[in-house]
């Protein structure tokens, strides 16, 4: 394997900050270019009103909107992979389908609850 074939994923860990969640993810994960590679994160303490989101952030750019979902399987396109939640929803695992150099950024898995306050009403 050569360099210039070897990507590093950096994993960011939003967990850290006070919430309802705890989020846990790797720091790091190398992967090779050309193949999958799975991108895992757990919340135990996941609500039943949260949905888990993905990210990525590219050097000196805002973080990116990649994938979002409740229970299931959910496509990405920018990049392709799959987002698997399973049915206790308490980790997830995204997928990169092919990976490229392109793809070497921090990737941040987040939880947002669904249902909103808005006015006198809770709107979901």
């Amino acid at each position: 394997m050569s360099l210039t074939s070897a990507i590093i994923i950096v994993l960011a860990l939003i967990g850290r900050v006070p919430c309802r969640a705890q989020i846990t993810q790797d720091a790091l994960a190398p992967a090779i270019e050309g193949e999958k590679m799975n991108l895992s994160c757990s919340h135990s303490s996941i609500t039943t009103n949260e949905n888990v989101i993905w990210y990525r952030q590219f050097p000196n750019q805002g973080p990116r909107f990649i994938v979002t979902g409740y229970s299931g399987e959910f496509n990405s396109t920018d990049p392709a992979g799959i987002l698997h939640v399973p049915k206790d929803r308490k980790s997830n695992v995204f997928t990169l389908a092919k990976v490229t150099q392109a793809d070497a950024a921090v990737y941040y898995c987040a939880l947002r609850d669904t249902v909103r306050q808005h006015g006198d009403a809770t709107v979901q």
